[in-house]
């Protein structure tokens, strides 16, 4: 990668993470015993079937970070280009970084292969400065 496009994803990947956190504010957890993994409040997740995220007009939907969406680690997990647009699906804090030209796919069989229990935050490099960042949670 060229010095300067590295110098670009670090900055636009920097402000994502402060416009997330300052939009976000400290994640909440549950305090029952057995429950640790669990963020609150989230939407009601479908345990089984896979877990479709849509990219589309520089947005993912589905992982918005509003909503602490919760994925099972033994779920399947797909990311599909439904846009115009090249984007990418990369996982900071991991050497994930997936280019998907419209139409295609990232199709994981299964999460917990590919990431650990934890609350994820992900961005388009190609458009993080247009606000295109999602978070979810992956539970055991």
């Amino acid at each position: 990668m060229k010095p300067r496009a590295a110098l670009v994803l670090a900055v636009a990947t920097a402000l994502a993470g402060f416009l997330l956190g300052a939009w976000l504010g400290p994640a909440r957890t549950s305090s029952a015993p057995g429950d640790v993994n669990r963020v609150l409040p989230g939407n009601p997740e479908p345990t089984s079937g896979a877990y479709v995220v849509v990219a589309i007009d520089n947005h993912f939907h589905d992982i918005h970070p509003e909503d602490h969406n919760v994925i099972h680690a033994d779920q399947p997990f797909v990311v599909k280009n439904e846009g115009r647009n090249l984007h990418n699906f990369t996982v900071i804090g991991t050497n994930i970084s997936v280019d998907l030209r419209p139409g295609q796919e990232l199709d994981w069989s299964r999460i917990g292969d590919h990431l650990g229990p934890a609350t994820w935050v992900v961005v388009c490099k190609y458009h993080a400065y247009l606000g295109m960042i999602g978070t979810f949670t992956v539970v055991r």
